[in-house]
């Protein structure tokens, strides 16, 4: 039996919670342990109504082998923060595929991941550490993508597309087919991203143009 902690975040946290309490694994291999906050991010009133399964700070709990975390942050400068001092801990990172998702037999894919359902996949595509899919995301064919990337709600990434790390695609925005996506890129709701982008673009309309810089 895996114990399963939430580290980090306020809204998605909640949302991570409720995901995992739907999956068939729950209550047979799994069970939740609680919300744990990390550096002052995520505290008992970012938990609302759940304020009772708050259990003080990461660093202040002792961690057995058969107990994992799920990062419950979104944004991805500090998913990456949280993933980094939870790794040099030595602690085990549970992926969350949520109920009704299925993930293709020729994906492959790293840790702390994050499959909210819907998630429509193909053909050899390759997923780093720590991305967020949050829900009706599609990722096409030969699709490879870095770490720590959120990927908004409805929000496509069609075939042979190239994304690197630490982007935030906003929901209902499309990636078209070959596109290259580089790192710490902002894409806006409804864009749509034609041949791609460098590093640190913040990207609107479609066609998508840089409109600004993302420090």
């Amino acid at each position: 039996m895996k114990k399963i902690y939430i580290v980090g975040g306020n809204g998605f946290a909640r949302e991570c919670y409720l995901n995992l309490l739907n999956i068939e694994e729950y209550g047979k291999e799994i069970i939740f342990g609680g919300f744990l906050g990390h550096g002052g991010y995520g505290k008992t009133v970012d938990y609302k109504t759940y304020q009772h399964l708050y259990f003080g700070e990461v660093t202040e709990h002792k961690f057995a082998q058969d107990e994992y975390v799920i990062i419950g942050a979104a944004y991805p400068t500090l998913r990456k923060k949280i993933y980094e001092d939870l790794k040099n801990l030595g602690l085990n990172f549970y992926t969350l595929i949520s109920a009704g998702v299925t993930l293709s037999s020729s994906i492959t894919y790293g840790e702390a991941n994050i499959f909210a359902y819907p998630f429509a996949n193909t053909a050899n595509i390759k997923i780093g550490n720590g991305n967020v899919f949050n829900g009706g995301v599609i990722v096409g064919h030969d699709t490879e993508i870095g770490d720590f990337n959120f990927f908004g709600p409805r929000s496509q990434v069609l075939g042979n597309v190239k994304v690197g790390n630490m982007n935030t695609i906003g929901a209902n925005s499309i990636l078209l087919p070959s596109a290259k996506i580089g790192n710490n890129n902002k894409i806006a709701p409804l864009s749509a991203i034609y041949k791609g982008c460098k590093n640190n673009c913040y990207m609107l309309g479609n066609p998508a143009i840089k409109v600004g810089e993302v420090e």
